[in-house]
């Protein structure tokens, strides 16, 4: 026990970096907000539910292509300069986004550019700086980290839900762009001195290999899997309310409860993956989130809580599986490349889900049988984390020099795969 006062006394300034950095990051602010767009824009614009979706799509879709070259870029030139470029970027996509979107056309390629210019805001590079700086603590920290996106998905439906639709969805875009140019430089003071290693041409050259191993093709399919179903789930969350015939403010106020329990569930989640078999804890988890789907699939509006807060714990401990599997399963000098490719299958999904919704609901005008298949995927899911192996290779050394195998049961904060 002597080790978890140490660590997080050297690592609290990275920590509360990272937890701002992901909380308005392009996977926070841009994320949870592209729901409470939807109705007013295809009010505005004469859109359907699927042509407004097409922004989930494009955005998602633009995210994956770079989600490789940003995990490149970080181990090169380190997680602070990509994160803060990627966050001023970011903050100025918002504001053409407000001001310059006169069409589904524009719209779109204004979503692309967002998404193309700002991947270094995304979990990877602060990820990276928390598997970096912790090592017995790892899950836990990786949780408290991750719960930034769960801040954001409180904070923003609560707040941007009932602002947009009294002020309008222009000023909507401009007020995220405000909220991420005055918190960025925080980020960028926190993480001064923090250690940020770089990595070498032809070291990444040399771990691309993995890259290609059967554990990496397994977790690529399992995020794949549960991003398409809740993502798709959420970005849809909020018009699936306004639909049901609840109000903007109080549908924001119930889709806050998605980021009440994504916090929950990466606190939950790093604690159990230090403490026990991680491929065990993913399956869990997955087989909960998708009945609590099916629950809402099958039972309607009145489950409405259920549902927001099954999918904040899906999405609360999916971003934060990638980043420990990735740290045990992977060389540190391959953490930025690995990461950035699986990620990029979890956006692939993330731009089909939401997309797949929008088609479901044009075509049935509902969202139950769509409900019903993301519990199926979550199913698979599950199944496909039991084919995970149970230890590291030996040979692959923690950011600090520690050999990756666990420590026997009972020490403290062992992890045990």
């Amino acid at each position: 026990m002597a080790n978890t006062p140490s660590e997080f006394a050297a690592g609290w300034r990275v920590l509360l970096a990272s937890f701002i950095g992901i909380a308005i990051g392009v996977s926070s602010l841009y994320f949870y907000s592209l729901g409470i767009f939807i109705k007013p824009m295809s009010a505005e614009f004469g859109w359907s539910r699927a042509d407004a979706s097409l922004g989930a799509l494009v955005g998602t879709g633009c995210a994956a292509i770079m989600s490789i070259p940003a995990g490149w870029l970080v181990d090169r030139f380190g997680s602070r300069a990509a994160a803060l470029v990627s966050l001023v970027l970011l903050a100025a996509s918002f504001v053409a986004l407000g001001l310059m979107t006169d069409g589904l056309y524009t719209f779109l390629v204004l979503t692309a550019g967002l998404s193309l210019l700002t991947a270094g805001s995304s979990p990877l590079p602060f990820t990276r700086l928390v598997v970096t700086a912790f090592v017995r603590n790892r899950g836990i920290a990786l949780g408290i980290v991750l719960a930034g996106t769960g801040m954001g998905a409180i904070l923003i439906p609560r707040f941007l839900t009932p602002f947009v639709a009294e002020n309008g969805w222009r000023l909507g875009f401009l007020l995220l762009a405000g909220v991420c140019a005055a918190l960025t430089p925080i980020v960028g003071l926190l993480l001064i001195g923090a250690r940020d290693p770089r990595t070498s041409s032809v070291a990444q050259d040399r771990s691309a290999a993995g890259r290609s191993s059967p554990v990496f093709v397994t977790l690529a399919v399992m995020f794949f899997l549960t991003s398409v179903a809740v993502l798709g789930t959420v970005v849809h969350f909020v018009p699936m309310l306004m639909d049901a015939g609840v109000s903007p403010a109080n549908a924001g106020a119930t889709a806050s409860l998605i980021g009440v329990a994504a916090i929950c569930g990466r606190l939950v989640t790093g604690a159990l993956l230090d403490r026990l078999t991680a491929k065990w804890v993913a399956a869990a988890i997955f087989l909960v989130a998708g009945a609590g789907l099916l629950a809402l699939g099958l039972g309607g509006p009145r489950l409405n809580t259920l549902g927001a807060i099954v999918a904040g714990v899906a999405i609360g401990s999916e971003v934060d599986l990638i980043a420990f599997l990735v740290g045990r399963y992977f060389p540190p000098n391959a953490f930025g490349r690995t990461y950035g490719a699986i990620y990029a299958t979890f956006l692939v999904g993330g731009a089909l889900g939401p997309f797949a919704a929008g088609q479901i609901y044009d075509r049935l005008n509902g969202y139950s049988v769509w409900l019903v298949i993301a519990s199926a995927l979550l199913g698979c899911a599950a199944c496909v984390a039991t084919w995970l192996p149970r230890g590291a290779p030996p040979d692959f050394a923690g950011p600090r020099g520690q050999a990756l195998e666990s420590p026997p049961r009972g020490t403290a904060g062992n992890v045990i795969l």
